[in-house]
């Protein structure tokens, strides 16, 4: 795995030696600040969303101030205002996709060349933004290209936050094409980052994501305990995220049913909403749940309380298809709690089966009781799982990410500036 910051390519090399010009812009001009326009085409708040708002504080530590720029009139907006932090609002189309109907075939090419308009629309409202900004920052597949190209229109460093899990075919060449035009990539996995093509991996650094340490912490909340289960006296697993069908909320509802003995009477707590995908898939799981476990299962929406929500568990659970790193599996590990995540994507990069979690394949909700009754049956495991992933996790701190993220920042906009691009 790569080290840290570092880019999947290794450092040094002839092509990054020998350049002309300051080491960044800070030296060029004391005192200087860092401007990065951060662009999500989303009004809600993702995980990426989460990630970056947990990161604006530490980066104007180091003196990277961030803007956002993105529809109005959302949660996100609402979030980022909440932290004092500068908004921008930006109205921009709808963007339709390159796959449609539910098996994911090619778009035919009225939808291609519609998809086309829209991203020019795009292109030209992030590079008009972009002008008062040093750096364009894009964490959402969908701006990925629309921000590499608007980049090369304004003349701006693009930096790409990697944080999907893209499938062959259509979308990683797109997500290629991107991060051959960007100054510079961030993958918070190796699963994601190999989703690049060969011909972009050397401007692609590896910058795993990270816990808040102050938030997240070992502990237990009695309260938050009443509210998300009917037994308090029950075990109580718990799955944080959205509900839809790369997320496995299913499976695991399934695999609670499977239990046997004196694990059958743990109860399972669904912490998030409906996400992408069909639109009544979130029904079909709940209705599904309540039938198969009854008083067992709640639903409790979206928590603005994820670490109390967490200190609240005995068990986490993260059963994706293909979890692009798994940051509530993290944040699990840092609160105290054990976990359980799946073999496919980002979490087996820091979850080691047996020592400081427990992995199963994705989508067999037979291995996903076996482990449960592993877990709810044997404190002892349990203690140990969770004593080892907090010590992991105390190593995952979102400083050290910090400075990694800032700086690659730094150093866009250094070979921006050095190329003789205006800033």
């Amino acid at each position: 795995m790569t080290s840290v910051g570092a880019p999947i390519r290794s450092e040094g090399s002839d092509e990054t030696k020998g350049r002309r010009g300051p080491r960044s812009l800070s030296e060029a001009t004391p005192g200087r600040r860092l401007r990065v326009l951060e662009v999500s085409y989303s009004r809600e708040v993702w995980g990426a969303e989460l990630a970056m708002m947990a990161l604006a504080g530490p980066l104007a530590e180091r003196g990277v101030d961030v803007m956002l720029g993105s529809p109005p009139g959302g949660a996100l907006e609402s979030s980022w205002r909440g932290l004092d932090l500068p908004f921008l609002p930006l109205q921009f189309p709808r963007h339709l996709g390159i796959r449609s109907g539910a098996s994911g075939s090619s778009s035919s090419a009225y939808q291609l060349a519609k998809e086309l308009v829209v991203s020019a629309r795009c292109v030209r409202l992030v590079a008009a933004a972009a002008r008062g900004a040093d750096v364009l920052y894009s964490n959402s597949l969908w701006a990925h290209l629309d921000c590499a190209l608007a980049g090369r229109m304004s003349r701006r460093a693009v930096v790409l936050e990697l944080c999907d899990m893209v499938r062959p075919g259509p979308g990683r060449k797109v997500l290629t094409a991107a991060a051959r035009l960007s100054t510079s990539g961030v993958a918070i996995s190796k699963a994601v980052a190999d989703c690049v093509g060969p011909s972009a991996a050397d401007r692609v650094h590896l910058v795993p994501q990270a816990v808040d340490l102050g938030r997240f912490g070992p502990g237990r909340a009695p309260e938050m305990r009443r509210r998300l289960t009917s037994d308090e006296q029950a075990p109580l697993v718990g799955i944080v995220g959205r509900i839809d069908p790369e997320k496995g909320v299913d499976v695991l509802v399934r695999a609670m049913a499977l239990l046997q003995g004196p694990a059958a009477g743990a109860h399972l707590v669904v912490v998030g909403t409906a996400g992408v995908g069909p639109r009544d898939f979130a029904d079909l799981v709940r209705a599904e749940a309540e039938k198969l476990l009854g008083e067992r299962v709640r639903f409790v929406g979206r928590s603005d309380d994820v670490p109390e929500v967490l200190k609240a568990l005995d068990v986490l659970v993260n059963a994706s298809v293909a979890e692009p790193f798994g940051l509530s599996v993290l944040e699990a590990q840092a609160t105290g709690v054990a976990v359980i995540g799946t073999l496919s994507g980002g979490i087996p990069e820091f979850v080691l089966d047996g020592d400081n979690g427990i992995l199963v394949p994705s989508g067999d909700a037979k291995a996903m009781a076996g482990a449960l009754e592993r877990l709810i049956t044997d404190t002892e495991l349990r203690d140990r799982l969770s004593e080892r992933g907090l010590a992991s996790a105390s190593e995952r701190g979102i400083a050290t990410r910090a400075d990694s993220l800032a700086g690659i920042l730094w150093d866009a906009a250094r070979l921006h500036h050095g190329a003789g691009a205006s800033t």
